[in-house]
């Protein structure tokens, strides 16, 4: 009989203890570098779409990993005959029991800067090979990786353009419309009037290159700022050339407001509580200033967005007509110079017509249109933005009430509402104002039917001439 010999209880106790110990710290340390053993590859994302790359192309690249965090970032560019790296960047190592905010997540590469600076690379077929990989201690340490191929053309050639309407003539914020062939390949096209860019528009004719652009040039630019016609490709690539055009100059009248007490404490709290991104200042003066400055901004920014929105075709044929039976109080451009107990508080243009008639007088459509806007809009108060087509809207503010609705087609002459003193307004008028591509108009020449026949008529008609000389 054989006897076995029995283990001290002691060592056996000890032996459990350093057991649970070290499976303690090996899932403790589990714990500390959760994100390390993370299986999620890194996100590439480029900031558009694109088969095309010229030059000057803007394109960027974002590598991101939330969870490891970046390990290494490689961009090639593979050509016919040969690859070029574009960068290749290896990041520090967070520690090992890291933070979130200790690692690299993301970083944005701007291809189209890197790429330019390369001058060997020719038209062509391309790709662009973008690799990344992360700290995570998946696959053996080595971790995880995204590879993306993007294969595209260089484009080096600008797309033709070629002016087809002869002089023009435009007044100090007023407007002209130009008419232009362009290239094929052509994707944005327009006038470029000192900072602002004005839209082409097909006029849906057999010969598909023909554009007409109908631009402005706004009241406040410099009298020596540039109308250039523009066409640019997917790749970027941009021809730009003048054009036949006469400016005159207009003077705008100047205006003084006087405020008073009882009329900051009438309107101030009203748009205060309608306008909660407005900044609340305890002394009103400084709050009808920020009113009358910031909050105007942000409403013709809104004006601007909602342009965007504009219909491809003309929507109209008649001349506008401005209210029946209304008198004129403020014109056009108007530079106000408002004053509070004598003293200078605040500069301001008047980008608009103000007409009274009666209170309450039925507001009608001054053209054919689709509402794009009926409700309040800061200094304007109850608004309605009507568009009628090829980026020009028409506004109609202060209103007591509104009875269109959003996208709502009206026709020339329909009651849209009932004049009021909504908004930053003394009394009941209507603010009545034109917007080309966000961009504030002379209704005068909208209001003019010879002047919408020589600028406008005449050369949209134009177009079936040619069309038909081009088939």
């Amino acid at each position: 009989m054989k006897y076995h010999k029995l283990e001290n209880p002691s060592i056996r106790s000890l032996r459990s203890v350093l057991l649970i110990f070290l499976v303690s710290i090996f899932c403790f340390g589990m714990f500390l570098t959760l994100d390390r053993w993370e299986g999620q590859s890194p996100s590439l994302n480029f900031d558009r779409n694109f088969t095309s790359l010229g030059r000057k192309s803007n394109l960027i690249v974002t590598v991101t990993d939330e969870g490891a965090g970046l390990k290494q970032v490689s961009i090639d560019l593979k050509l016919r005959n040969k690859t070029i790296n574009l960068t290749n960047k290896q990041y520090s190592s967070p520690p090992i029991f890291f933070k979130t905010k200790e690692k690299n997540s993301s970083e944005s590469f701007d291809l189209g800067k890197i790429i330019n600076t390369f001058n060997q690379i020719k038209e062509g077929p391309a790709s662009i090979i973008v690799s990344a990989k992360d700290f995570s201690f998946r696959r053996l340490l080595g971790g995880n990786k995204t590879v993306i191929k993007k294969n595209f053309t260089f484009d080096f050639t600008p797309p033709r353009l070629e002016v087809l309407s002869g002089q023009h003539y435009i007044r100090q914020g007023g407007s002209e419309c130009i008419l232009y062939r362009v290239e094929k390949d052509t994707h944005l096209s327009g006038v470029q009037v000192g900072p602002h860019f004005f839209s082409g528009y097909s006029p849906q004719l057999s010969d598909k290159q023909i554009r007409f652009s109908i631009f402005a040039y706004r009241y406040d630019l410099p009298l020596n700022s540039k109308m250039i016609l523009v066409a640019r490709d997917k790749a970027g690539n941009e021809s730009r050339t003048m054009f036949p055009i006469k400016l005159f100059p207009k003077k705008f009248r100047h205006r003084q407001i006087h405020l008073n007490k009882q009329f900051l404490k009438k309107v101030i709290p009203n748009l205060t509580n309608k306008n909660p991104e407005l900044l609340k200042e305890k002394d009103l003066v400084k709050e009808f200033v920020h009113i009358n400055s910031k909050l105007r901004d942000l409403n013709h920014q809104t004006i601007k967005k909602i342009s965007k929105q504009s219909s491809e075709q003309i929507l109209w044929t008649e001349p506008f007509s401005q209210l029946s039976q209304s008198k004129v109080e403020s014109f056009f451009a108007d530079h106000r110079t408002y004053f509070y107990k004598g003293i200078t508080i605040d500069h301001q243009d008047h980008v608009g017509f103000d007409l009274a008639s009666v209170k309450n007088y039925p507001i009608e459509a001054s053209n054919n249109g689709t509402v794009r806007y009926a409700t309040n809009l800061g200094i304007y108060g109850k608004t309605i933005l009507i568009d009628h087509g090829c980026g020009l809207f028409s506004l109609y503010g202060h209103l007591s009430s509104i009875s269109v609705k959003q996208e709502q087609k009206v026709n020339k002459g329909d009651i849209i509402g009932l004049s009021g003193t909504t908004g930053l307004a003394a009394g009941d008028h209507l603010h009545f104002g034109l917007f080309l591509q966000g961009i504030p108009v002379n209704p005068v020449e909208w209001w003019d039917r010879k002047w919408i026949q020589e600028h406008l008529w005449k050369r949209i008609n134009a177009l079936e001439k040619l069309n038909k000389e081009s088939s």
